[in-house]
This record gives structure tokens, sequence and C-alpha cells, in this order.
């Protein structure tokens, strides 16, 4: 019998913390397995740690009550972080009235997708 590969998809969107940071650790953590990847997740000092954590337990919680995935046999597909919104502030530091110059609040998008194979009975 062949197994089916089966896909788990998780979406983290309006993210605040700028798609440049959050891709640093998500390139980083790409090539590992989901639970190697949450351990170093872990002890990680870095701000995106925290969303990619939340995102892939989210995912691998999809996939084991959904599709009756074992949590050891996954993989990560893909992990995508795109850019989402900007928050525009005026920066005060600039000057007065029309001399002020604008602060953008950067967010980001997060699509974390889980691979395992299904046997089929």
């Amino acid at each position: 019998m062949a197994n089916k590969p089966v896909i788990a998809t998780t979406k983290a969107k309006y993210l605040h913390i700028s798609p440049r940071k959050l891709r640093l650790v998500a390139n980083a953590i790409k090539a590992l397995t989901p639970k190697e990847a949450l351990s170093r997740l872990k002890v990680w000092n870095k701000k995106g740690a925290p969303f990619l954590q939340k995102a892939i337990n989210s995912a691998l919680a999809d996939a084991e009550n959904n599709f009756n995935l074992n949590k050891e046999d996954l993989r990560f597909k893909e992990i995508i972080v795109s850019e989402g919104p900007r928050l525009k502030r005026m920066d005060q530091s600039h000057g007065a009235r029309f001399a002020q110059g604008l602060k953008q609040k950067r967010m980001s998008h997060l699509r974390v997708v889980v691979e395992g194979k299904k046997e089929e009975k």
C-alpha cells in the first residue's frame, strides 16, 4: 500500500515584527525537523522565536488531531514570511509641523506548512 503525503497549514497574520527579523529565524530552522526546531526556538534569544514557536505548535497539533499523523514523522514543506501592512506614525524628533518624519512599524504574515505520510489501510 502506498503512503499518501498529507499537508497541514497554519497561518499567523498581522504579527508585530518586521519580516526581515522573522525571516532570519525562519531560514535558520527550515532544514530541521519541527521537533528539533521547537527545542532550538525555546532557548533562542531572538524576537521572532516565540512567533515561530506558536505557529509550529499549531501546525503540529493540526496535523495530529485532524489527519492522525505522528509528530515525529513530520517535516517542514515550507515556511513563508511575507510583509503585512505598515503602521505609520509621525516622528516627533524631526521637527515641528511639516518637517516631521514618518516612522513605519512593519508587520508580518507567517505561513508554516508541514508534511507527513499517511498510511492507507
